[in-house]
C-alpha cells in the first residue's frame, strides 16, 4: 500500500501526559514522526487523573459509551484533543483511571488491573465500532493494550468497518506479561472455550500478552539484541513465535531530536551545542544545587534516572554507592518505584549529605535537567529492551556507563582512549564488581580533559532520531496489512 496510512496507536502511556517509563516517550515520538511523514495518526489513551491531561484543550465526543465488562456495563466518556500533528482520544472512566498511578503504587500493582485494562481495550473497540472508524493499522503497545487484536477477531469480527484493519503489537518489555487469574476471562465477554493452552491460557492463567501475540498480524520488539535475549530466556512465551508463520520482528525506538535538543531545550538553565559546550557546565551547577550537593565542577556527577526496579539494576547501585562515593563521584538518583528502594535511597541521602542526592519524582523538567547536567549516565540494567534514556544522554553529551544488555549493547560503543573511538563505558557481568570497575575507567578518562572532551563530542555525533526509523515502521505496517488481507 502506497500513500498516506491511517494509523491508531493504542497505549497505556504517552509522554508527557502519562508516564512510568520509556514506553511513554517511545509512543509519543513515534506518533509525532509518523504524522510528520504524512500519515494520519490517532492515539488512544486512558484518561488518567493527571494535571497534564486535565490542562489539555479537548472536546467531549461521547458522554456515555456503554462498555460491557463481565455481566455489567459501565459508561465511558470519550474526549478528543489535537496535539503535535496527531489526534488523542482519551478513554475516561473514573472508577478505573482516576488514581495516583498508572499500574500501581510503590506498595504494588493495583489488584484490579485485569478489569481496568480489559475495560480500556473493550472501550477502544466499542468506540471504533460505534463511530465506524476505519484505520489501516491498529498499533498496540505492551500487555495493557494487547487484547485489542483478540477482541477484533472475536467479539467484533462481524463489524465491517473493522474487518480490514490490521493489528501490530509492539512488546517493549517481555518481563511484564499481564498474567491474571483464569476467572478474569469472564470480564472480556468471551466464551470459556478460549481458555485453553492453544489460545489464552498460559501457566494456568489468562495471559494478555499471549492473546496479543496470537491474534496480532505482526509482533515486534524494540531491539535486535533484546529479541535474541528474549527468544533465549523467555522460551515459554516465545514458543508462540516461529520463523515462518509468526516471526518476532525487531525495530528500535528513536528519539525526537527536536524535543531533545540541548541547544533549544526550555527546561534547561542554559543551552549548549556541539560547537559550544559551556552551557553544560551551567546545567551541572544547577543540578548540584537542586540535589543539595557540593557545587564543584571538578567532581564528576553520576546520575541514574527512571523507574526504580530490580530490572533497572537499582540493587547494584545501592550496594555500590559507598564505593562510588569513595572514588570521588557525586551520585544522583531520580525516579519512583518499589517502596523498599525509595526508602533505602532516602536513608542514603541522609547518610551521605552533599555527595548523594535522591528525588522520588519523575517530571519532564527534572528528567531533562538530570540528563543535561550529569557527567555520566548510569544504566546497570539486568534487562533493557531498548534504552531510550541512554539515547537522551548521548544527545546531551552525558557519557553512559552501562551493562551490555538488550538495546544498551547496540546503543553504546566502548570508548577506546588509544584511537578516540566509542561513546561510553560498558561492562558485561551483572555484578557490583563489574559496575565499579567500569566506573573507575570512566573516572580515569574524566580526569584527562582533552580525552574527556573528545568522548563528549563522540556522544553528540550519534544520531538516534525517529526520522531514520519511521520508514522501517511503515514497512512493518505494510507487512501487517498484507498478512491481514491474505498476502505474505
Amino acid at each position: 500500500m502506497k500513500g498516506r496510512l491511517k494509523i491508531a496507536l493504542i497505549t497505556p502511556e504517552l509522554s508527557p501526559l502519562a508516564r512510568s517509563g520509556e514506553l511513554a516517550e517511545a509512543v509519543a515520538g513515534l506518533a509525532r514522526f509518523l504524522a510528520r511523514s504524512g500519515n494520519q495518526v490517532s492515539v488512544f489513551l486512558p484518561s488518567y487523573r493527571r494535571p497534564e491531561i486535565d490542562s489539555l484543550k479537548r472536546e467531549l465526543l461521547v458522554e456515555d459509551l456503554q462498555v460491557p465488562i463481565g455481566d455489567k456495563k459501565l459508561p465511558a466518556a470519550i474526549w478528543r484533543s489535537d496535539s503535535s500533528g496527531y489526534t488523542i482520544y482519551l478513554i475516561d472512566q473514573p472508577k478505573y483511571f482516576h488514581r495516583d498511578y498508572i499500574y500501581g503504587s510503590p506498595q504494588g500493582d493495583y489488584p484490579d488491573n485485569d478489569e481496568r485494562f480489559i475495560f480500556f481495550n473493550r472501550a477502544v473497540c466499542e468506540f471504533l465500532a460505534s463511530r465506524r472508524m476505519k484505520f489501516d493499522v491498529l498499533h498496540c503497545h505492551n500487555w495493557a493494550s494487547s487484547l485489542v487484536p483478540m477482541l477484533l477477531k472475536s467479539v467484533f469480527h462481524k463489524k465491517k468497518s473493522l474487518n480490514s484493519t490490521a493489528c501490530v503489537l509492539t512488546i517493549h518489555n517481555f518481563s511484564y506479561q499481564g498474567e491474571f487469574p483464569a476467572e478474569s476471562l469472564s470480564l472480556t465477554g468471551l466464551d470459556w472455550n478460549y481458555l485453553n493452552s492453544h489460545q489464552l491460557a498460559f501457566k494456568g492463567k489468562f495471559s494478555f500478552l499471549k492473546a496479543g501475540i496470537l491474534f496480532a498480524d505482526v509482533v515486534n520488539t524494540v531491539s535486535r539484541s533484546y529479541r535474541d535475549e528474549v527468544l533465549s530466556n523467555h522460551r515459554e512465551i516465545c514458543s508462540f513465535f516461529s520463523r515462518r508463520s509468526k516471526p518476532l520482528y525487531s525495530l528500535r525506538n528513536g528519539i525526537d531530536d527536536e524535543e531533545w535538543n540541548p541547544a533549544r531545550d526550555s527546561y534547561l538553565p542554559a543551552n549548549f551545542s556541539p560547537e559550544d559546550l559551556s552551557g553544560k557546565a551551567v546545567c551541572k551547577r544547577h543540578l548540584q544545587k537542586i540535589f543539595r550537593l557540593e557545587v564543584d565542577s571538578r567532581l564528576p556527577v553520576l546520575a541514574m534516572v527512571g523507574y526504580l526496579t530490580r530490572l533497572k539494576g537499582i540493587e547494584l547501585v545501592i550496594n555500590s554507592t559507598e564505593s562510588l562515593l569513595d572514588r570521588g563521584f557525586q551520585l544522583i538518583i531520580a525516579g519512583q518505584g518499589e517502596e523498599k528502594y525509595e526508602q533505602a535511597l532516602a536513608e542514603m541521602q541522609k547518610r551521605y549529605p552533599g555527595r548523594f542526592g535522591f528525588r522520588p519524582e519523575y517530571t519532564a523538567s527534572l528528567y531533562h535537567q538530570v540528563i543535561a547536567g550529569a557527567d555520566f549516565l548510569l544504566m546497570p540494567s539486568l534487562e533493557e529492551p531498548c534504552g531510550l534514556t541512554v539515547m537522551h544522554g548521548l544527545r546531551y553529551a552525558t557519557v553512559p556507563v552501562v551493562r551490555a544488555t538488550g538495546g544498551l549493547r547496540e546503543s553504546v560503543q566502548p570508548f577506546d582512549p588509544e584511537n578516540g573511538t566509542g561513546t561510553g563505558f560498558v561492562f558485561e557481568d551483572y555484578s557490583e564488581e563489574a559496575l565499579q570497575r567500569s566506573a573507575g575507567q570512566a573516572l580515569e578518562i574524566f580526569s584527562q580533559p582533552e580525552i574527556w572532551q573528545k568522548l563528549q563530542r563522540n556522544c553528540l555525533q550519534v544520531d538516534n532520531s525517529w526520522s531514520r526509523l519511521v520508514g522501517k515502521y511503515r514497512l512493518l505496517y505494510q507487512k501487517a496489512i498484507s498478512l491481514h488481507t491474505g498476502g505474505t
